[in-house]
């Protein structure tokens, strides 16, 4: 039996007072190693294998080349000389590579930036990143926020972020280490196993189920959660609701859709809540058993050469990462697809309704959200009174006030949004507009200037910065921040509008 310290445990000590997988190879080194081969005990490299690559994506005209552990952009001007330029370094990857591997920026303030460009294991070689292979992607301005990081992840280290995430880790289906730790023995600490199969379930289900990834949330979280504060052993429920769109399931098909496309199953539905995904995978290695077996008597499904889930849970590629090819746990006796040719991006425009977890009126009605009514705002604030610091409900509070002239409203809600986070560069935007609307442009150009050192991508922020300094009279200032907007943006129609308005 190992007890470790408290200074041993303060090292290894993660938000929620979970621990690091490390800690628990002293006593269970096998299940350590053996995870740490698997998808999960890999889903952040530090330092991924880059090779070297030209790349060239013709929907959006651009050019990218990884070399020396940075990723460059550029376009070509009429002359081929190289234009709208940018450079970042890759801080480290989301994915184990099993499918692929996402690149990271991570910005000197720590702001985490999806890059463009993945490496995909079937291709063996780069492709554009799930959600980019169209026209006007998100090319080196995409914010990877804590919810985004939650399913990649182990709990963040308590105290400050670190530089670089760490694989998901024993923590996040045993929970709380530090009692086991200083007691190794069995009842001080979670057992997934000796939980009702619900819960067992729900353990799964806090990354792998997505119900959309596109058009409308798939999920809010419950009035004082935040991304990280789901416990193994607690009802997904009580963490965050879900949503599903109106329309019929079966033909939809994304890369995150096991969990989701296993509850729709004939076999989940019939096994009364005693099917979880550990019926067929074990958690420790990501092996898998047929355990059709267990239901399914007949000869066909007892022969030892039968393979169930190449006929019933095939290999399909999502409509929103056409680079892979993943397993349909939607288990059907005879399942018809068609896979996609490029991403699909078709807006949903259809309500969203409740799934897998009951919602009341008002989370059911933000989710619902669309055009900015006089209503939307009281939504925002019956919220509110429920997590009166709730900052994303907050900046959307204050913008929405703003858009409907209410200006007087909108800027004491957007002062409290930069008290509880000061770099929250909507909020910096929006109130900047504000101030301008006014002709304070002094404030404005502040509050604008703190936008663009938190955040130099936000290709927004340089319009209203190029919009403060032509007000201003600084017409030579406004056309190099609209040029800049460009080339950070070179899609932005708006600032490309704005600068010819000012040139000769």
């Amino acid at each position: 039996m190992r007890v470790f310290s408290s200074k041993a445990i303060t090292l290894f000590l993660l938000a929620g007072g979970c621990l690091a997988a490390s800690a628990c190879s002293p006593c269970h080194s096998v299940i350590v190693e053996r995870f740490a081969r698997t998808g999960m005990g890999r889903s952040i490299q530090a330092e991924p294998t880059l090779p070297p690559v030209k790349f060239y994506h013709r929907l959006s005209n651009r050019h990218y080349t990884i070399r020396d552990g940075s990723i460059r952009r550029h376009q070509l001007d009429s002359g081929v000389r190289e234009i709208q330029i940018v450079e970042k370094s890759i801080g480290f990857g989301i994915g184990s590579g099993n499918h692929a591997v996402t690149l990271v920026h991570r910005s000197p303030l720590g702001l985490l930036i999806e890059l463009p460009l993945s490496w995909y294991r079937q291709l063996g070689s780069y492709g554009m990143s799930p959600g980019y292979d169209a026209p006007n992607h998100f090319d080196m301005r995409r914010e990877i926020t804590s919810a985004c990081l939650f399913c990649h992840a182990a709990y963040p280290r308590a105290g400050a972020k670190p530089e670089i995430p760490s694989s998901i880790d024993c923590a996040r289906c045993h929970g709380d280490t530090r009692a086991h730790l200083a007691n190794p023995r069995r009842g001080t600490i979670l057992n997934p196993s000796k939980l009702s199969a619900a819960r067992q379930l729900d353990i799964c289900l806090q990354c792998h189920l997505q119900t959309v990834s596109q058009g409308i949330p798939d999920s809010i979280r419950r009035p004082g959660r935040d991304a990280f504060s789901f416990r193994p052993g607690e009802a997904l429920s009580a963490f965050k609701l879900f949503f599903d769109r109106a329309d019929p399931p079966e033909p939809r098909f994304e890369v995150n859709h096991a969990g989701y496309r296993l509850l729709q199953s004939a076999c989940f539905k019939s096994s009364k809540g005693r099917m979880t995904c550990t019926t067929c995978h074990d958690p420790h290695t990501a092996q898998v058993r047929n355990a059709c077996r267990d239901c399914h008597s007949s000869s066909h499904a007892q022969a030892a050469n039968t393979n169930c889930t190449g006929c019933h849970m095939p290999s399909r590629r999502p409509t929103d990462a056409i680079h892979v090819t993943m397993t349909d746990h939607w288990i059907q006796r005879r399942p018809s697809f068609q896979n996609p040719e490029r991403e699909i991006h078709t807006p949903y425009a259809g309500p969203a309704v409740p799934f897998y977890t009951e919602i009341d009126r008002l989370t059911l009605a933000i989710a619902n959200i669309g055009g900015l009514t006089a209503e939307v705002p009281e939504l925002y604030r019956a919220h509110l009174r429920r997590d009166p610091n709730d900052v994303a409900t907050l900046a959307a509070l204050g913008n929405s006030l703003f858009r409907l002239g209410r200006r007087g409203e909108a800027m004491p809600v957007l002062d409290k949004v930069l008290r509880l986070d000061a770099n929250h560069v909507g909020a910096l935007n929006t109130l900047a507009v504000a101030h301008a609307a006014q002709g304070a442009y002094g404030k404005a150009i502040a509050l604008l200037d703190r936008a663009r050192q938190a955040h130099p991508d936000h290709s927004l922020t340089w319009v209203n910065l190029g919009v403060t300094y032509n007000a201003m009279g600084r017409r030579e200032d406004a056309i190099q921040s609209f040029r800049e907007a460009i080339r950070l943006q070179p899609d932005f129609a708006e600032a490309r509008s704005k600068l010819a308005a000012l040139l000769p």
